[in-house]
């Protein structure tokens, strides 16, 4: 029986040097840029007990998470499927006695459950940034800020970013109040765009609704329309929070960008509690960067931000290594010269079989030889 093996499982892949390299070098850009804004690097484990990676309240998070037994201890542990909340267990934990707001950075794999959809992967890299016990707003505008900058550092020029505020909806049921059955069936009607059905449930509730989403789209034109919509006490709070972040980023410092508002956007957003926002590569449309307000288990305030790198791989905005590479001629494996050319950055490919050399530096895609003490281009 000639059946073809399975070597890996669904979601999961080799990652092979061009790819490897690119994600590294990835990383290493965010990263140092992180550290220049202020973000102290944290690395924890990628397994950890199921209840302390797990949230009774978010259960679709939970449903992502990919746990067995410990054969040691016989308790049920899990990979993460998110940094964040180990990040926020760390501040609450290792680093309580550390004066806040603490600002701390990650870069890491996560790993899922749920079938991929797609190509999706299971295990993926992501790096992030979070500031640990902040209200202010300010902490918001520096998060969005930081993903904006370090996205361009490593060549995301053209880039848009949405700006939402997903809890709007349910501080507006609460204003009307909204029976719970009847809430889960309205969000899933706002999801769609398609509120008919609430008009002849409430006409008020369809109003205001109607308003907010025809206030989708360019930042600067659909501020003025959301600031003039009368919402009820729960969603007033939180409402001024959005516009005076808004008004922050229509400052020119962010004009280069093309900034959307869509407040009821709630996708992927279940457990944030204030603004959140999404950057997307315009070339693309592909989500490269989401993040935003959310209370830490212990109702600590947090903002942070996500930066998807495998969603980086497909994008290919850093330029490949166009360092040169040289080949070491057989007979000159022990030149003293090695070490002096590799820290002028060359890249040292030595011939380690009797083939001619130049067969080998072509093979490998070296440009020049080092051959008797001497650097000569490959003819």
């Amino acid at each position: 029986m000639n059946q073809k093996k399975k070597l890996l499982p669904i979601g999961f892949r080799d990652v092979l040097t061009n790819d490897a390299n690119l994600q590294f070098e990835y990383g290493k850009k965010l990263l140092n840029n992180f550290n220049k804004w202020g973000y102290s690097f944290i690395e924890p484990p990628i397994i950890e007990y199921e209840k302390t990676l797990t949230d009774e309240k978010n259960k679709l998070l939970n449903k992502k998470t990919l746990s067995f037994l410990d054969p040691l201890t016989k308790e049920k542990i899990s990979l993460r499927h998110d940094i964040t909340t180990q990040l926020a267990r760390i501040a609450e934990d290792r680093l309580f006695g550390l004066p806040k707001p603490l600002r701390l950075c990650y870069f890491g794999d996560v790993f899922r459950a749920d079938k991929p959809k797609l190509s999706s992967d299971r295990q993926f890299k992501q790096a992030g940034v979070e500031i640990i016990g902040s209200k202010d707003l300010l902490a918001d505008i520096e998060i969005i800020g930081l993903s904006l900058d370090s996205l361009k550092k490593i060549n995301f020029k053209k880039i848009s970013i949405d700006v939402n505020v997903p809890i709007i909806l349910e501080k507006i049921f609460d204003d009307f109040k909204i029976a719970l059955n009847k809430r889960i069936f309205f969000k899933k009607l706002v999801a769609k765009k398609n509120i008919k059905e609430i008009y002849n449930y409430n006409i008020e509730l369809y109003t205001i609704l109607k308003k907010i989403i025809d206030s989708s789209g360019p930042l600067k034109k659909n501020l003025k329309k959301i600031k003039k919509i009368k919402f009820g006490k729960n969603a007033n709070k939180i409402i001024k929070d959005f516009i005076e972040v808004c008004s922050l980023l229509a400052n020119k410092n962010y004009d280069k960008y093309k900034i959307s508002l869509d407040l009821l956007d709630h996708r992927g957003f279940e457990y944030y509690t204030g603004i959140t926002f999404s950057i997307f590569c315009l070339n693309s449309n592909k989500e490269v960067c989401r993040g935003g307000r959310y209370l830490t288990s212990n109702k600590k305030d947090a903002v942070g931000s996500t930066f998807l790198l495998n969603q980086f791989l497909q994008l290919k905005k850093i330029s490949k290594n166009n360092k040169k590479k040289i080949l070491i001629s057989y007979n000159s494996a022990f030149d003293k010269s090695l070490d002096n050319l590799r820290k002028k950055g060359w890249v040292t490919i030595q011939n380690i079989s009797q083939n001619s050399d130049k067969k080998i530096a072509k093979l490998h895609g070296c440009k020049f030889i080092l051959k008797n003490n001497k650097v000569r281009p490959l003819k």
